[in-house]
């Protein structure tokens, strides 16, 4: 979608004007031929041809999001799959280990109280 954005509609360099017969001129390509020749105010049109009117909805949804998908299952009398959570219990964690980790590598005793000097 990225790409899109940043692309713009239409070529600046391609796109001339004629003042001797007052048309707007645009080269589609290097190597094609002879420019495609119009008047200003249907250049206008076919650049502004794809702003969407005002209110128009211009998302689009796709595969199980979409209007024809959840069709097909109402058509089909299919029950859609119920998603099931499994629950797993996380590991205990040894009391001892993390603060052997800590002594071993910070040099400081996390069982041992700082201000009472106490385990």
């Amino acid at each position: 979608m990225g790409q899109y954005r940043i692309r713009p509609v239409l070529s600046l360099e391609r796109l001339s004007f004629d003042e001797k017969e007052g048309k707007v001129c645009y080269r589609y390509a290097e190597g094609a031929g002879e420019p495609e020749r119009m008047d200003y105010l249907e250049s206008i049109a076919r650049v502004t041809s794809h702003i969407p009117d005002k209110g128009q909805v211009t998302i689009r949804s796709y595969g199980l999001y979409s209007n024809a998908h959840r069709g097909k299952i109402k058509k089909a009398i299919i029950v859609p799959l119920a998603l099931r959570m499994i629950e797993v219990e996380p590991k205990p964690v040894p009391s001892e280990s993390w603060s052997k980790m800590i002594r071993k590598i910070y040099e400081v005793d996390a069982m041992v109280c700082p201000s009472a000097r106490g385990r």
